[in-house]
């Protein structure tokens, strides 16, 4: 077995040595052969810092004196390019130093935090041009709001009582729910978090997306609002009902990872229990989702659906409220307020009609979005078991389904709307059938 000083050193020369090549070939793709360094000179950039804090007793200041002897090199070379008009770019010289800092970090941290800062340094060389594409595409507008957003969640969140006094209006409103502050506050967190993400990923990822992507991302996002927008725009390409209904599917699936993923956030052990069924439903909806856009044929120039600018208002608003940024402070605060009111419903469904108003309940939530509800029965106060937890969310979902099915006839091509109704109608009965007998 090799020591671990020895298995230190060698994993410090070979992602120094990994980086020196990664910076290679990023200066030939650009064309700068008179550049800072060669390979041997970011593996003894390395080798130095590694050796320098190995030294007995003093080797943490021996290190520090060594990065105060590398930098007026440095600063040598740096002067020189601005001076012969190069480009002033400062890449060699920070991946020097972040080089000279591997040692230290080998001796001191797990080796994978070694191997992942090396992997990232080189990812982030030659991005270039993705990262270039994506932050041209990003508004300023959005990023004031995701700083608003990480400041309020980082900031607020750990300052939000986990308990209010029982006096006072807020202890009065907080003794009925059935919900603490913090809670409330997480579950938006957490909620819009993962919407961010599926935003992200359809607004500056993929911009260029078909049918099929549509509803994979915007699954993430909504799937209640991908479901609208595909519907609308099987009308808007007649010939596509196929692709569209294909899109439809791959939403519903991702909408049970979706609530698989918050089951597990906030009731980990329940999501071993219900994470096979709903695995099963999301694979029979994407398996279905995918046999259709195979089978499906698009016509090489769709023509629009008649009425021409009468019905792209309506489509126009889909696009619009599937592009809507779910980091909004509005969105964020109109999301606790949902949560509250449907925590209160819920609370007196049970209160009033026991188990039976518990699965009314979930029925009706169905019909709008269900993830204020999902989150309200994961961790509100409600006195009821796992089971009646896990049979709430399958039913919302069932009936979730039905109001897509309802909108795909309602603003969809009626040949589109039959080739989702049939794989979503088996969704349901599935989705009821495990409710009401498995749980």
């Amino acid at each position: 077995m090799i020591p671990p000083l020895v298995a230190s050193f060698l994993l410090t020369l070979a992602a120094s040595f990994l980086i020196g090549i990664g910076l290679r070939d990023y200066y030939e793709g650009e064309n700068k052969f008179d550049t800072f360094g060669t390979v041997r000179t970011f593996v003894f950039f390395g080798m130095l810092g590694f050796l320098l804090y190995q030294m007995p007793a003093v080797g943490p200041y021996v290190f520090i004196m060594g990065l105060a002897a590398i930098v007026p090199f440095l600063l040598v070379y740096y002067n020189n390019k601005v001076r012969q008009k190069k480009s002033p770019g400062l890449i060699g010289v920070l991946i020097a130093l972040l080089t000279y800092t591997l040692g230290p970090i080998t001796l001191l941290q797990p080796h994978w935090y070694v191997v992942l800062i090396a992997v990232s340094i080189l990812f982030v060389l030659h991005s270039k041009g993705r990262i270039r594409r994506f932050t041209d595409r990003l508004e300023t507008g959005e990023v004031v709001t995701a700083c608003k957003f990480l400041a309020i969640a980082g900031v607020v969140l750990p300052l939000i009582p986990a308990v209010v006094p029982a006096t006072g209006y807020l202890g009065r409103l907080f003794s009925v729910l059935p919900l603490t502050p913090r809670q409330v506050w997480m579950a938006v967190v957490v909620t819009t978090t993962i919407s961010y993400l599926g935003y992200v990923l359809q607004t500056y990822l993929y911009p260029r997306r078909g049918l099929l992507l549509t509803g994979l991302l915007g699954g993430v996002y909504s799937s209640t609002v991908a479901v609208l927008v595909l519907a609308k725009r099987s009308k808007r390409s007649p010939g596509r009902d196929h692709q569209a209904a294909a899109g439809i599917l791959v939403a519903v699936a991702m909408m049970y990872l979706r609530v698989l993923v918050l089951v597990a956030i906030f009731r980990t052990r329940d999501a071993i229990r219900v994470a096979p069924a709903l695995l099963v439903l999301a694979l029979l909806s994407a398996g279905y989702g995918l046999w259709l856009n195979r089978d499906g044929r698009q016509d090489p120039q769709p023509q629009p659906a008649e009425g021409g600018a009468e019905g792209s208002a309506p489509a126009e608003a889909g696009e619009e409220a599937l592009h809507k940024n779910p980091l909004e402070i509005n969105s964020a605060l109109f999301f606790a307020f949902m949560f509250g009111a449907v925590s209160l419903a819920t609370k007196y469904a049970l209160i009033y009609f026991k188990e039976m108003g518990l699965r009314a309940m979930s029925f009706i939530v169905g019909c709008s979005d269900i993830t204020p509800f999902v989150v309200t029965v994961l961790q509100g106060n409600l006195g009821i078991g796992s089971g009646q937890v896990l049979q709430a969310i399958i039913i919302a979902t069932a009936s979730n389904n039905l109001l897509k099915v309802v909108y795909t006839y309602l603003f969809g091509t009626r040949r589109t709307a039959n080739l989702a109704a049939a794989g979503m109608a088996g969704l349901i009965a599935l989705s009821l059938a495990y409710a009401l007998i498995a749980l």
